[in-house]
This record gives structure tokens, C-alpha cells and sequence, in this order.
């Protein structure tokens, strides 16, 4: 992990700044905790990504070196503080005394909380850093163009300056002091340069500057400027008005050179001829030198530039315009620039045009075209007007910018981002409904044990299970969705999967449908969880059916690829499972939001809209991907790339059955949720066991370091504060050998959770549970 994306952590010494750091490793992330204000800084110089801050350590004068650091931050920067505050602290915390404003970029994190939470918290915060980093970058590029644009000034020899107009604040080049005959050291303000203004010119110059603010045009004046050292100069000044994002005039930015020589020689063309026309001659040589820079600015800039006349014709026509619009210079230059569009465009361009023709300098606008080289594009473009010498308007100027692919870019960027948060939404959603199923599940069973034997009772219980059991269903294809179920991957003939399926599928699918198989022989094996497999294959010839109302071919083909043929970024050997129906098919907008979870077409009550998505969340744990193909009245085929296994497939041998009964014995149960730990508790009496309760890690810990007898200890994973994982290794360091059996609402465990535990699945049958018990009480024998 980079330095610049390490999370560092202020935390009093013997605090909760190590149960964090952990916390933060196992989530992925770098992280390095320090006691002391002294330390933190020193790291915060080298590089991070997120600073935690506890916020106990947040008070007194020692955090003033600190708030030096956040104040002097590059201007790109707005380094992202956590504070770690406790919600059952008294009085007001170290953010109450404004604080939060001189960190600036905090987020509140407040304590005990769950791991996840602090995942995200410190996930959101390094995505915000990156994008400073981005930042960074795009300024250090504009730096090297302002570099290049003044090495053209240089060899121009002219001064650039610029003038906020509201504050009255100049800056301006070496060069443009000199104008002034001052030099670079010099401070030059702008009563400065108002004041240097000969006296008979000062009113021309300052009308000239009042207009230009006013109605936008082109500022183009000549005046004369007096030294410090009495001598009069010519300076030729030329800018133009910025607006700020209201269309408010806000800067002006402009050259300056200094023209003395030339007009010293136009006020003696009369008494001196020969130095006319060698001053004619150097005046030419200047201008070739200006279409020399001009051209090298037009060719340079990576921005496309077209100039016209009064009548549209276009008099500039530069490389980069060839290169979007494909119709090379010749082609082009004196014909009305209206005509290189296509009349819908027209109708957008033409009141630009008109426009910049009436004075009229228009904002950046962003114009979807189609041209001949690259088809669809997304330009950003700018009009304004091109004034002569004496100020009158003889044309206009365009620039145009291909942003296609920083469109296309910010859309898939968007997209992903809609479906992670979606898929973290729905693993949490399902987490949690997982549990309150366990409790649902675990008291029914147990009350119909106690019930008295009547069928309308035991038809309620049945019910009531039944339904249990299908919100059971339905969280596992949320899970599969936000790609969190527990899978099994090993070694499968999917030829051999699909034979096996073959009568299942005409089954489901009735007769209307014909089942057509193109199996390639000899294909290696698939690294795939055969049981998910099956359901995922299922789902999508079911789809397939409902796409066929009136009947119809469903064809299933396997066949290995590579990955790079998938041009969706796969890589290595792959097996392409197909599934084809010569149904309806789906319009461009059906299939962009196909996979979405609980997206669907069917009528009300006829899907859960979870089949696709399941099936899209199943392709990608396994490493895979799945593609869909489809046009209105084409059909629709859906592609299942599943990674070749490099190992061969495993021979099933029969294994004994274990025992479901254990001998009675004393059992620690651990779970956070007093329902669920309730719950828990009344199965494992009812199994003939004893049950001590604990609601948390400590609890759990401080009942291991007593002498009470524990043969097992049943844990929750997602508890705050500890989570199971951390529970099962501090329990075997106070009891080496204790069988431990993990239970979590997650199907899998978060990302950079490791463990051999044994895990049972939320929700669970009590039968279920007495058989992982009986296990982990044998192999203690």
C-alpha cells in the first residue's frame, strides 16, 4: 500500500487506536496509530490518505501544530479527517468549539461502532483524497500549458496581464513590466498603471476599459505611458473580458508590447524616407513573426479553432477541426461554415454564429454532433467576435473540444458506482433480515415441540415455516446480487451438469418450448459452485420461457473462449455457456437496467425481479461475467463466462453419516441482538444442553477467564466492537482447543475476513444447529 493511501490514527495510549488500526488491515487498508500530536504530523508530511482522530485527544493547545499543517495545505488539497467521538460522552466535545471548521474536511464517526461502518467511512474518505490527487494532477498540467503559452509570449515579445475587475487586483509578466519600464522585482499595483498613463491619454483609455466591461468587446488600444525616468512610450494592449459562471463580467486578461520604434517612425515617414522604408521592412518582418506565432498557437492548442467572415465563410480551419469533423482544410475554408452541418445541427449553431457577428462573446455549451470521423461525439464549444484594427466586428471565431470520453467515462463511472451502492444496500438488507429470520424460524420450531398435536395447529406452524423458509430465498438471491453468498467452487464438467439437468428443464419449461443443446466435446472443466450453477441456469431458461408465451426454441451452447473475446476486460481461458430463446428480445433501455436488482417487465405479482441480478452477482464471485444480448424481436441470449479449472474433477466418494445427537454439555451462546440471542439459547436447552449467555465479546471473554466449564462457544460474526473472527482467536488463547462454531447473517464474510471456523448460515434449523454441535463435540473426543 502507497504511503499516500495509509490511514493514520490518534488515539490515547492504551486506547481503541489498535482495535482500529486491526480493524482497518483486515478491511484492506494500511494504518499506523500514534498517541502524541508530534508523531502524527511527521507522518501526515510524508504522505496519507485519512487521518482518525479520537476525539479525547482534540482538546488543549497542543493541536495548534496541527491546525498549522490543515492551514498550510496546498491549495489543492483538503485533507479528510474521521473524528471518533462517544455517544455517551457528557458536555460538549472537542467539534462543539469550532473545531470541525478549522480541520475542515470531517466526518463524525461516533463510537462503538460497527466495522462495516468504518469501513465506509474511511472508504469514502480516500475516494475524496484520490480525487485530490486527481486534482493535483489537472492543475500541474495547466501549469506546464501556462509555461508554453509563455515561452510564445516571450518569443512574441509581449507582456501578459490579467485584472480582477470587481477587486482591482493586477498580476502581470516580466515582460508586461517592462512595458512600464519596471522591472521584474518592482511592485507594480494597478493605480500603478493607471497613474503611468500620459495625461492626454488617461480618459481615451479609461472609456476604452468602461466599455469593454460593459458590453464584452475586445479591448484594442494604443496609448502612451510615461517612465520613472521621464521617457514616453507606446504600448499596443489588447483583451478581452472573462465572465464569471452568472455571465458577470470578472477578469480581464490581455497582452501588452511596446510600439514605440514604430510609431517614432510613422511620425518621421516625412523627413526621413530611407528609415520608412527600413522600418516598413522591420514592421513586416513583426508581422511575419505575430502569423508565425498565431500559427504555431493554432496548431499547438488541442482545442479545434474556426474563424469566419461576415458571411460565414470560414478563413481558419485548424488541425484538430480536421481531425473531429474529418473534412480536411481545403475542402472547407471559404465556404459558409453553416454548410459543414446537418440541418438539425444548424438550427443549434447558426444563432451562435449570428450572435458572435453582433459583439455577442457567448458561454461554454456543451452541443451533441454527429461528423464524418467520428460519428456520435459530445463537444464543448465557445463562440466570439473577431474585431479588425479600428475595433469594428469582421467576423467571428469558434473553438471547439472533444469530450466524449470524459463523458463516456463520468457515465460508467456513475453506473458503477449506482450498482455498488445498491449491492452494499442489499447485502445489508438481506444481512439483517437474515437474523430477524432466525428468530422467526427458531421460535416456530420450537413452538410447534410444545403445541398440542392438532393438525389446523401444525398446518398454522407449517405455513408460517413455508414462508420463513422462502424469506430465507429471497435473501440469498439479495446476496447473490451484492455478491456475498457462501459459494463452493470446484472442479465441474459442465457438459456432464447440463445432461444431468435435461429433464428438469423439460420439466419447467412444458412442451411449447423445444430444447436445443450445442455442446462442444472435450472441453476441460469449469471452476464454478455446481449447486448455484444449477439454479442460476434455471433462472435464465425460465426467463427464456416468459419471453416465448407462444412458444418457441431455447438453445443452450457451451464452448471454450478467451477471455479477451468477452470485450468486457476478461483475461486467460474461459467456458461460454449460453442460453438463446427466439423470444421477444429487449430494447436498449430494458437491457441496461436488466440485472438490476428488483428491476422486472412481468406483470405484478408475477417475479421478484431478482432472477437476473442473481445470476449477474453469481458470474462475478466466481471471477466471471455474464453478458447479455438482445434487440427487439431478435430474442435475447444470455453468455455465462465461467473460469477454466486448472484441476481435474474430483471423484465423489460416499461418506459416512455424522451423528445429529451429542451428549449434554455446557455452551456459551454470543450474539449482540438480545431477539436472536434469546432465540439461540431456547434451541440449545431444548437439545438437552446448558446455556450461558453472553451480549458482546467482553462478556464472552470474561466468562472464558472464569473458572465456569464451556464445552463449545457459538458466536455471532457482526458484533460491535469485536467481531466473532476476533472473539475465536482470544477464546483459544484462554482455552487452547475449544470448538468454536461461527454464525453470521452474511452468506460470506467481508473481504480480508480469513478463518477455518466452522459457519452456519443465518437463518437456521435447529436440526441444523444440534448437528454442528454433535460434530464439534466429536472431534473434541
Amino acid at each position: 500500500m502507497i504511503s499516500s493511501e495509509r490511514a493514520l490514527i490518534l488515539a490515547p495510549s492504551g486506547g481503541d487506536g489498535t482495535e482500529i488500526s486491526e480493524q482497518l488491515k483486515h478491511a484492506g487498508w494500511a494504518a499506523e496509530t500514534f498517541d502524541t500530536i508530534e508523531p502524527l504530523i511527521e507522518a501526515l508530511r510524508k504522505g496519507a490518505g485519512v487521518a482518525l482522530l479520537a476525539d479525547e485527544t482534540l482538546h488543549g493547545d497542543n493541536l495548534q501544530p496541527l491546525l498549522e499543517w490543515v492551514a498550510n495545505q496546498p491549495s489543492w488539497s483538503d485533507f479528510p479527517f474521521v473524528v471518533l467521538s462517544r455517544r455517551d460522552e457528557a458536555g460538549p466535545t472537542a467539534l462543539d468549539s469550532g473545531l470541525e471548521t478549522r480541520l475542515g474536511n470531517v466526518m463524525l464517526l461516533e463510537r462503538p461502532f460497527h466495522p462495516q461502518a468504518l469501513s465506509n467511512a474511511v472508504a469514502n474518505a480516500l475516494r475524496g483524497r484520490r480525487r485530490q490527487y486527481e486534482a493535483r494532477r489537472y492543475l500541474d498540467d495547466l501549469r506546464e500549458s501556462e509555461q508554453s503559452l509563455q515561452t510564445a509570449l516571450l518569443a512574441g515579445r509581449m507582456g501578459s496581464w490579467e485584472l480582477n475587475i470587481a477587486e482591482q487586483v493586477l498580476h502581470g509578466t516580466e515582460q508586461f513590466k517592462a512595458c512600464y519600464g519596471r522591472t521584474a522585482e518592482e511592485k507594480f499595483l494597478y493605480p500603478d498603471l493607471i497613474a503611468a498613463i500620459a495625461p492626454s491619454d488617461a480618459k481615451r483609455v479609461e472609456r476604452a476599459l468602461h466599455d469593454s466591461i460593459n458590453t464584452g468587446a475586445d479591448l484594442v488600444i494604443e496609448y502612451r505611458v510615461i517612465w520613472p525616468n521621464g521617457q514616453e512610450h507606446w504600448l499596443d494592449s489588447r483583451a478581452r473580458v472573462l465572465p464569471d459562471r452568472y455571465g458577470r463580467p470578472e477578469t480581464i486578461v490581455g497582452v501588452v508590447s511596446d510600439i514605440t520604434a514604430r510609431r517614432n517612425a510613422e511620425a518621421e515617414r516625412e523627413k526621413l524616407m530611407l528609415a520608412l522604408a527600413t522600418e516598413r521592412e522591420r514592421t513586416q518582418q513583426a508581422l511575419r513573426g505575430e502569423r508565425a506565432l498565431s500559427g504555431l498557437l493554432l496548431t499547438s492548442v488541442p482545442a479545434g479553432i474556426v474563424a469566419y467572415d461576415g458571411d460565414f465563410r470560414v478563413t481558419i480551419w485548424n488541425p484538430v477541426m480536421e481531425r473531429i469533423f474529418g473534412m480536411p482544410s481545403p475542402a472547407v475554408l471559404g465556404r459558409p461554415l453553416t454548410d459543414v452541418f446537418s440541418k438539425e445541427q444548424r438550427d443549434i449553431i447558426e444563432p451562435r454564429l449570428r450572435d458572435a457577428l453582433a459583439g455577442v462573446s457567448g458561454p461554454i455549451e456543451e452541443i451533441e454532433l454527429t461528423t464524418l470521423a467520428a460519428g456520435q461525439v459530445m463537444l464543448e464549444s465557445q463562440h466570439a467576435p473577431l474585431r479588425g484594427g479600428d475595433g469594428q466586428i469582421v467576423g467571428g471565431a469558434a473553438f471547439f473540444r472533444d469530450v466524449t470520453d470524459r463523458h463516456r467515462a463520468e457515465e460508467q463511472l456513475r453506473h458503477a458506482q449506482k450498482m455498488e451502492t445498491i449491492g452494499q444496500l442489499t447485502g445489508g438488507v438481506a444481512h439483517d433480515f437474515n437474523n430477524l429470520l432466525a428468530a422467526v424460524q427458531g421460535n416456530l420450531e420450537l413452538l410447534a415441540k410444545r403445541l398440542p398435536d392438532d393438525p389446523q395447529f401444525r398446518r398454522f406452524i407449517d405455513g408460517a415455516l413455508q414462508g420463513a423458509q422462502r424469506g430465507a430465498a429471497l435473501t440469498a438471491r439479495l446476496l447473490a446480487f451484492a455478491r456475498r453468498q457462501e459459494l463452493k467452487p470446484e472442479p465441474t464438467d459442465l457438459a456432464q451438469l447440463l445432461e444431468g439437468m435435461r429433464a428438469l428443464m423439460e420439466r419447467s419449461l412444458g412442451t411449447i418450448v423445444t430444447i436445443r443443446y450445442a455442446l462442444a466435446p472435450g472441453l476441460p472443466p469449469a471452476r464454478v459452485d455446481p449447486n448455484q450453477l444449477e439454479l442460476a441456469i434455471l433462472n435464465l431458461a425460465v426467463n427464456a420461457r416468459d419471453a416465448m408465451p407462444e412458444g418457441g426454441e431455447l438453445t443452450i451452447s457451451l464452448n471454450q473462449v478467451d477471455g479477451s473475446e468477452s470485450g468486457i476486460g476478461l483475461s486467460g481461458p474461459f467456458l461460454r455457456l449460453g442460453v438463446a430463446d427466439s423470444g421477444t428480445g429487449m430494447d436498449a433501455a430494458t437491457l441496461k437496467s436488466a440485472i438490476e436488482p428488483f428491476f422486472s417487465t412481468k406483470e405484478l405479482g408475477k417475479g421478484t425481479g431478482l432472477g437476473l441480478s442473481m445470476v449477474h452477482g453469481l458470474a462475478v464471485q466466481l471471477d466471471g461475467a455474464l453478458k447479455l444480448i438482445s434487440a427487439p424481436g431478435e430474442g435475447t441470449t444470455a453468455e455465462l463466462w465461467l473460469p477454466v479449472s486448472t484441476a481435474p474433477v474430483m471423484e465423489i466418494s460416499e461418506m459416512e453419516p455424522e451423528r445429529s445427537a451429542a451428549p449434554a454439555s455446557t455452551i456459551l451462546v454470543v450474539d449482540d441482538d438480545a431477539l436472536i440471542n434469546m432465540n439461540t439459547v431456547d434451541m440449545v436447552e431444548d437439545l438437552g444442553h446448558t446455556a450461558l449467555e453472553a451480549y458482546s465479546g467482553k462478556q464472552a471473554l470474561e466468562i472464558l477467564g472464569s473458572d465456569r466449564q464451556v464445552d463449545v462457544l457459538i458466536t455471532d460474526y457482526a458484533m460491535p466492537g469485536m467481531t466473532g473472527v476476533e472473539l475465536a482467536g482470544k477464546a483459544r488463547q484462554l482455552r487452547p482447543g475449544l470448538p468454536i462454531l461461527l454464525a453470521t447473517g452474511y452468506a460470506d464474510l467481508p473481504s480480508g475476513t480469513s478463518t477455518d471456523l466452522p459457519r452456519l448460515a443465518k437463518p437456521y434449523q435447529q436440526a441444523d444447529l444440534a448437528t454442528q454441535i454433535a460434530r464439534l463435540l466429536a472431534h473434541r473426543e
